[in-house]
């Protein structure tokens, strides 16, 4: 059997269709997918053992919040393939997987997977996998921004790049800046912004960790030391042109372990979803996801 975890609202496109036309090409794998579009019956579809011991592979359809979302709740061990149907796929793009159904088929017939890191972040007692980056700082406060957005309404909301510019417009007139201090190990920043990265991915296409890799048990981190809007948009001409590290006020390192902490509350997101607030430990995960090779 085979489950697919899909995100209706995700992306521009009809994804009811693009689902659809994976769904013909799965079945004939494995006989028809077991299609999972609210997101309670999948979590608890994914939580059943029963069901999971009989599951060849899950294939996440949506964006980078689906992918996120099923990491979350997928049991360790079993496969998961991604087909991209959201707004940036950086997951997607990182990792090979392309919006072809035939492409994807071929992929699970094959029967490769390979094992990559998660990140964990973990605030007050809560625990969040992610897969591509942990931040904190005033992209997590647009995050936050958007996430009340889209969830104002009785339904979803569908996610477009024009609907981050009213929670970027309103993150910039307001937010402070407060200050965050990293510590990893024996080494200490603080700076304005803080990204942890298990992936070199950034919204944009950005470089902003082009060293980060999903394989070495490890996570890399930055501090932008300067606050303000001029400083941040200094850094922004920098990543965009990919000199940044090469900054003085720009600090990199590479851990196993941190631990983010503010005098003030900082808001933080992972994989782009709002968690939280600071203080928040992260730490790695080794090899912790199964992933199908495109």
């Amino acid at each position: 059997m085979i489950v697919v975890a899909a995100n209706p609202y995700s992306g521009a496109a009809d994804n009811r269709r693009r689902v659809d036309a994976l769904a013909r090409e799965l079945a004939t794998l494995a006989g028809p997918p077991r299609v999972l579009w609210d997101p309670r019956e999948r979590a608890t579809a994914l939580a059943d053992s029963a069901t999971m011991a009989r599951c060849r592979v899950v294939v996440a359809a949506g964006g980078d919040g689906t992918v996120a979302q099923v990491i979350n709740e997928l049991p360790s061990g079993t496969p998961l393939a991604v087909f991209p149907a959201g707004t940036e796929n950086l997951f997607a793009a990182t990792h090979g997987f392309v919006d072809d159904p035939v492409s994807l088929v071929r992929a699970v017939a094959s029967g490769r997977t390979r094992a990559i890191d998660l990140g964990r972040a973990s605030v007050a007692g809560r625990h969040r996998l992610f897969a591509l980056m942990l931040s904190a700082g005033v992209d997590a406060e647009v995050v936050r921004r958007l996430a009340l957005w889209r969830g104002a309404r009785t339904a979803l909301r569908r996610v477009r790049r024009a609907s981050y510019v009213a929670p970027i417009v309103a993150s910039l007139a307001t937010y402070r800046h407060p200050p965050v201090r990293v510590v990893a190990g024996d080494v200490a920043a603080s700076g304005a912004y803080c990204i942890i990265a298990n992936a070199s991915a950034y919204a944009l296409d950005l470089p902003l960790s082009p060293d980060a890799r999903a394989d070495d048990g490890a996570l890399d981190w930055l501090v932008f030391e300067r606050p303000g809007l001029v400083a941040l948009a200094a850094f922004s001409w920098a990543v965009w042109r990919g000199r940044h590290r090469a900054r003085g006020d720009v600090r990199t390192g590479r851990a196993t372990r941190l631990t983010l902490h503010a005098s003030t509350p900082v808001p933080v997101q992972v994989d782009g979803d709002p968690f939280g607030t600071t203080p928040v430990d992260v730490d790695v995960m080794p090899g912790a996801l199964t992933l199908v090779t495109p």
